[in-house]
């Protein structure tokens, strides 16, 4: 019994060094709303400005973190969405999601790339929103 758990011991010691581990916390207060965990960078209150190297187009998320504005260079409104509204999602562990990760990334389909935001809720669930469109595409929940 001693060599098993021995055994096991060291395999798990080797998997934590050469392996990579993550894991997700995640904080609910008594309605069960997400208050807080691993996954959150960014809090809602302030607005968040990102901006397109490229096309020198500007993307705004609201200080409540509901909804994206996009603008040309000029300030010109391109669009505006509330991925969460627009797309029907449904309740998913709190009433309301906002949006608590808010990035740039490049999305891999087959021979094409698109440029898109990567955007999580503080539900865990997340996605993107095309750059061009503004249209969210859901990716799942965890």
């Amino acid at each position: 019994m001693k060599k098993v758990f021995i055994g096991f011991v060291l395999c798990l010691i080797s998997f934590c060094a050469f392996g990579q581990m993550t894991t997700t916390t995640i904080y609910y207060n008594a309605q069960g709303k997400v208050i807080g965990g691993t996954h959150i960078n960014t809090k809602p209150g302030d607005s968040i400005k990102i901006t397109d190297p490229d096309t020198k187009n500007y993307f705004v998320l609201d200080a409540p973190h509901i909804y994206i504005t996009a603008y040309d260079r000029n300030g010109k409104k391109l669009w505006k969405t509330d991925p969460y509204m627009d797309n029907q999602m449904g309740e998913y562990r709190t009433k309301r999601p906002v949006i608590v990760d808010f990035k740039f990334v490049t999305e891999n389909f087959s021979s094409t790339k698109v440029e898109t935001i990567s955007i999580v809720y503080d539900n865990t669930e997340f996605g993107y929103v095309n750059l061009k469109t503004g249209k969210y595409h859901s990716l799942g929940r965890d």
